[in-house]
């Protein structure tokens, strides 16, 4: 409980109890903390002390308002190194960041190509491509939702199977023998959630979300694959 003769003020007092309740995982990434008035009456203090320590928590990085719903924990930050497409993988920057990496596949079909993906993988009208969406979880959190168009002609007989809560690149190594060039290049945009994404992502509507466009080739130069991410701008941030 709190000591009111501490000279420590009693929102910190405050702070320092609900910062070691996140990090024992009493309150884990993305839970709902009980109301400002409950906290005041289990901790026997007033309602503006508690609201104090919830504004500085939540400058600290610690707690999220989402309006009209509640406090949340917010979910630590990934960084993922982007200086190259070899240089680190959704898992990877996972690991590094002591979190639990998880992969779902959504759908998974063959469909024709498009103007877009025909031009960069340099497609014939007849060709087609399969079409593979994943969700990419840390920590069971809902972190990246990927779309990835695979040439038929190059990935024959691709088995989603393989990919669900499996490596992608892994799969594409091993079965494939896939490499990836550094010459493949990415661009990155900003957009706001649709009703849609934030239902996938679990974010609400309006939030930021980043869209990473991936042009992958070969070390000969030849495209493989396209994919397209969009990464919950709140839970992860890439470095270049």
């Amino acid at each position: 409980m709190l000591n009111k003769n501490s000279i420590q003020p009693l929102y910190k007092q405050l702070m320092d109890i609900i910062t070691q309740q996140i990090k024992n995982g009493t309150y884990k990434p993305g839970e709902k903390i009980p109301p400002e008035p409950e906290l005041a009456d289990l901790y026997h203090v007033s309602r503006i002390t508690v609201r104090r320590t919830v504004e500085e928590l939540c400058t600290q990085g610690y707690l999220i308002k989402h309006q009209g719903k509640g406090t949340f924990v917010k979910s630590p930050m990934i960084f993922r190194k982007f200086e190259s497409q070899k240089n680190m993988s959704f898992s990877e920057s996972c690991r590094q960041n002591d979190r639990i990496p998880e992969s779902h596949v959504l759908s998974f079909c063959k469909k024709p190509a498009n103007s877009v993906t025909s031009d960069f993988l340099q497609l014939t009208s007849d060709e087609e491509v399969f079409f593979l969406e994943r969700l990419l979880l840390a920590d069971s959190i809902p972190v990246i939702d990927v779309h990835t168009w695979l040439p038929t002609r190059l990935f024959p007989d691709f088995d989603p199977n393989a990919v669900e809560n499996g490596s992608f690149f892994e799969y594409l190594k091993n079965t494939y023998r896939c490499t990836i060039a550094e010459s493949s290049r990415s661009t990155i945009s900003v957009t706001a959630a649709s009703p849609d994404m934030a239902k996938t992502l679990r974010l609400s509507s309006g939030d930021p979300v980043l869209i990473l466009d991936s042009y992958m080739e070969a070390p000969d130069g030849n495209p493989l694959y396209i994919s397209r991410e969009y990464i919950a701008g709140s839970r992860y941030t890439i470095s270049f």
